[in-house]
């Protein structure tokens, strides 16, 4: 991935913050038939997919990236957010039926989406985590996978991965349109493991006691992104330009200290505001469409 230097961040954190000196409101960009300025912002999630979004006990869908659209509704001066409760494997398709403005789920930006999807900058940096049962030992090697199964949530990175390796590290991959069914497999010993995302599988970890454990970390560094249509580029410029401010004034480090129990690291993506429109590196990116954040 092509790399950010430090005072490629400082330059757009300084422009940002000018414009947010100055004021405005996002909600005045002006905003095409397939989104209705004055109706909730439409985006899907995969719902269950703890601790980004899944429902509360009196019914609710509660979760960071719930907290995250909430928040981006506001600054687009939208009434709220309808969830479009979607299984991983079929997000994308939905978004290019129409069916939401934008996938509100964490999504992994790649060479191979950025293809065919437009994406924000990264706001969240992630990797991918091996659960088992509580009772397996730890693990720093790959082979100790050799010939066992491994679930995960199927079309997601971590299934893209799996699938990749499977010949070299002798594993067979087990595929749930739900990660919680992914790893509901470990607890009751269909699967030896299950591959999940860094922040998932910690979360996970820690709501169930001993019954599974997080036994090996790949430190990836994925930059995550919401996912908009290619043919939506001024959509795309307003919500990053909403990305931007709540990085600003300190929105996102709040919602991450609410789920996690710790602010994000001071030189993680959260905390950093890029200079153009899209994610660095990656098809898509602008580095000279410069927009100014007006933050609410």
């Amino acid at each position: 991935m092509f790399g950010t230097s430090k005072s490629f961040r400082r330059l757009g954190l300084a422009l940002a913050s000018a414009a947010l000196i100055a004021g405005g409101s996002l909600a005045a960009s002006a905003q095409d038939g397939s989104h209705n300025a004055s109706g909730p912002l439409v985006v899907a999630m995969d719902v269950g997919y703890a601790p980004w979004a899944m429902q509360s006990p009196d019914g609710k869908t509660e979760g960071f990236q719930v907290d995250v659209m909430n928040e981006i509704a506001r600054q687009l001066g939208r009434p709220g957010i309808e969830v479009i409760d979607t299984n991983f494997s079929a997000i994308f398709a939905g978004l290019f039926a129409n069916r939401y403005e934008l996938i509100g789920s964490p999504i992994a930006i790649t060479a191979e989406r950025a293809k065919e999807m437009a994406f924000t900058e990264a706001f969240v940096s992630n990797g991918q985590a091996f659960i088992t049962k509580g009772s397996e030992a730890d693990f720093t090697d790959l082979e100790t996978l050799r010939g066992k199964e491994v679930a995960t949530n199927s079309g997601s990175t971590a299934d893209k991965y799996l699938t990749e390796n499977a010949e070299k590290y002798g594993w067979s991959v087990q595929r749930y349109d739900k990660d919680t069914d992914a790893v509901q497999a470990v607890i009751t010993n269909r699967a030896y493991a299950a591959l999940t995302d860094v922040y998932r599988g910690r979360y996970t970890v820690a709501s169930a006691g001993d019954q599974i454990k997080v036994a090996y970390v790949m430190n990836t560094q994925t930059q995550v992104g919401l996912a908009l249509r290619k043919d939506d580029a001024e959509f795309l410029g307003t919500v990053e330009s909403a990305i931007e401010c709540m990085k600003l004034t300190g929105k996102f480090a709040e919602i991450h200290q609410k789920w996690f129990g710790v602010p994000p690291g001071v030189d993680t993506v959260m905390n950093q505001v890029f200079v153009g429109i899209g994610p660095v590196g990656f098809e898509g990116y602008d580095a000279a469409a410069y927009h100014a954040p007006a933050c609410k």
